[in-house]
């Protein structure tokens, strides 16, 4: 959340106290509804800026509008509203804008939204494409029927954090059949939304294959037929789920919310890679003894590795929330409006000092990889490791020599550099030499602020992630976590789509457990969820024990 557009600083009022939380926020609002994005104000139906009551769920226009938000306060009295706009939190008892960390949950919900929203906004606009070069296709088949749906996930994602600005935008889920028919009949294209958007074209089929256009060829048919039983599914699924909500039967349940009708998406493709290429895995015992043996009988080949700021810690770089010694929470010395603000990019325009002094601590080349780093190399040198994403800017995975077609930096490095107003790349000495004479470097083209790539709070990730997220996960069969607090977006919730695969977390405290996807430690059904908790270094040493692979990570590491 930006200080740009308060007038005040957000304050810790009396109802984010615990006595008063459980009274005032209800999260299963967002699991036992079905949320539309965009949202429309109960009582005007205006979409442009709204607030979703997180004691009921009533999603209502702001004071900016008809103040219909204000208008369900008095009649309800229910004090705190979040903004699908920024994510920020009113409380209008108290008429202020309120934070605190109990709020954190909250913020991760939205920001998941926000992230889904976006990848299906674009996925959107790709169908229009789509659309219209299909309807340009005459299809001439004399005996075949086609059937066809076209899925993809979106090359553009946002970092979101509990303090960044975001928009919610539409989201919509979509289904694309193709039918052909006899030649003497018609075709028709069908366009399906969860909207319930039809866009329906008749062709006569009588021109031949000569008079296809340019864009239209493009198009081949064993690209129409490739999702065609997983989304059909997905269609019948969506019919089912209308006819449940539309039914006065109390025995069907709360509706599925908004994020795990996602999950189930992304299952459904999931499945489909599955099918034909391995069987369900299973784990000996949820133990790290159980995730170690299943490796050692051969029941993996594509181990995703999510790395955080804590695998670096041991190198000498602190991590960022750890109480005491965390990054955040060394930063009082630089006065900022909250803790994140030193990576925001609204705040860094505003004041770049901060970021720039902090980055002369953190530059790479003073440090060197940790056990965990040769760990995630080892997994490579054996043939196992798919990918690792990281959030780490540090570079340490390179300089351990983890092949940068394995990496994918999240939240970007270092490495390169550009201005921040007209986009020109610049050298990454120049940049160096600036800070270490504290300095800020300028653009010499435009003035403009020159930064190192770091993805800030606000700025899209790099595309490798979001091309790499869609193509790795359905393959996965082993995902290791260490050393993340998974609470910035989208990269906490690649956990979710880990689907069905052991999944296992090494991390100083349980992370990542949500209603939607996240991990199931705690429950009873568990079969494929282990946690070691503790310091990261000392489980990936008891971990590489347990494989038999202790002397070669210790070798590595010493060779270094």
């Amino acid at each position: 959340m930006s200080t740009q557009g308060f007038y005040v600083n957000p304050i810790s009022c009396k109802h984010l106290q615990p006595d008063e939380f459980d009274k005032c926020i209800n999260t299963s609002i967002f699991t036992e509804s079905s949320i539309s994005l965009p949202s429309h104000c109960h009582s005007c139906n205006d979409s442009s800026e709204n607030w979703i009551c997180l004691s009921c769920g009533v999603i209502s226009c702001s004071r900016h509008v008809n103040g219909h938000a204000g208008e369900h306060y008095e009649s309800t009295k229910h004090p705190i509203s979040a903004s699908f706009s920024d994510h920020s939190f009113w409380c209008y008892t108290c008429d202020t804008y309120v934070h605190d960390k109990c709020l954190f949950e909250i913020l991760d919900i939205l920001q998941t939204i926000k992230f889904y929203s976006d990848k299906n906004d674009n996925n959107h606009q790709e169908f229009e494409d789509i659309s219209k070069r299909v309807n340009d296709l005459n299809i001439n088949e004399h005996d075949n029927l086609v059937e066809a749906s076209v899925t993809s996930f979106s090359t553009s994602t946002t970092t979101t954090t509990t303090t960044n600005n975001s928009r919610i935008e539409s989201t919509k889920t979509t289904t694309q059949k193709i039918e052909s028919i006899e030649d003497d009949q018609k075709s028709s294209v069908t366009i399906t939304t969860t909207t319930n958007t039809i866009i329906t074209n008749n062709n006569n089929n009588n021109n031949s294959k000569s008079n296809l256009n340019n864009s239209a060829n493009n198009i081949k048919p064993h690209e129409l037929n490739r999702f065609s039983n997983e989304l059909d599914d997905h269609h019948d699924d969506e019919e089912d789920d209308a006819k449940s909500s539309s039914s006065s039967s109390s025995s069907e349940g709360p509706n599925v919310g908004f994020i795990q009708r996602m999950i189930e998406m992304f299952k459904k493709k999931t499945y489909t890679f599955r099918e034909s290429i391995f069987v369900q895995p299973t784990l000996q015992e949820t133990t790290l003894s159980g995730i170690a043996t299943y490796i050692k009988n051969n029941q993996c080949k594509n181990i995703i590795v999510m790395t955080g700021a804590g695998i670096s810690v041991a190198a000498g770089i602190p991590d960022f929330r750890s109480p005491k010694t965390g990054l955040y929470d060394s930063l009082d010395k630089y006065n900022l409006p909250y803790k994140e603000a030193i990576f925001d990019i609204e705040y860094f325009r505003e004041n770049p000092k901060p970021f720039f002094v902090l980055s002369k601590e953190l530059y790479p080349g003073n440090f060197k990889p940790t056990m965990v780093h040769y760990f995630i190399k080892l997994l490579h040198q054996k043939g196992l490791l798919l990918r690792n994403y990281t959030q780490n800017i540090d570079t340490l995975e390179r300089v351990a020599g983890i092949p940068a077609s394995h990496l994918v930096e999240a939240h970007g490095s270092f490495a390169t550099c550009h201005c921040i107003k007209c986009k020109a790349k610049f050298d990454t000495d120049y940049v160096k030499d600036r800070i270490f004479k504290d300095e800020i470097p300028y653009c010499n083209i435009c003035r403009g602020i020159v930064k190192p790539d770091i993805v800030f709070f606000g700025e899209s990730l790099p595309n490798r992630f979001n091309n790499l997220m869609e193509e790795d996960f359905p393959k996965c069969d082993l995902l290791i976590v260490i050393g993340t607090s998974l609470k910035v977006q989208p990269f906490a919730s690649l956990v979710n789509f880990a689907i069905d695969v052991p999944r296992l977390l090494i991390n100083y405290e349980e992370v990542g457990v949500n209603p939607y996807g996240g991990f199931k430690f705690n429950d009873p059904q568990n079969k494929l969820d282990v946690k070691w908790i503790g310091d990261c270094q000392q489980g990936i040493l008891e971990f590489a024990e347990k494989l038999d692979w202790k002397n070669e990570l210790e070798k590595l590491y010493n060779n270094k």
